[in-house]
C-alpha cells in the first residue's frame, strides 16, 4: 500500500486541476473571478476528495480478505 504522502499529492493534483478547469469555465461564461472562486474551490475540494477516496478504496481492496458473508455457500 502506498504512503499518505502519495495520496495527499494525488488529492492536491486533482483538486488543483479541477479548480483551474472550473475557474476557466466560469470566466468563459462571463462570471467574475471574485464572485466564483469560493464556490469553485469548495466543489473542486469535494470532488477531489471523492475521487481520491474511491481510488484509495480500490487500491486497498486486496489488503484484507472479504468477509465470510460474501463467500458462496456450498
Amino acid at each position: 500500500m502506498r504512503n499518505p504522502t502519495y495520496w495527499i499529492g494525488q488529492y492536491l493534483l486533482a483538486a488543483g486541476t479541477m479548480f483551474l478547469l472550473l475557474i476557466v469555465v466560469d470566466l468563459l461564461r462571463g462570471d467574475s473571478l471574485a464572485a466564483t472562486w469560493p464556490a469553485t474551490l469548495g466543489w473542486s475540494a469535494l470532488a477531489a476528495g471523492i475521487f481520491v477516496f474511491s481510488r484509495y478504496r480500490r487500491s486497498c481492496a486486496h489488503c484484507s480478505p472479504p468477509p465470510d458473508k460474501l463467500k458462496p455457500r456450498r
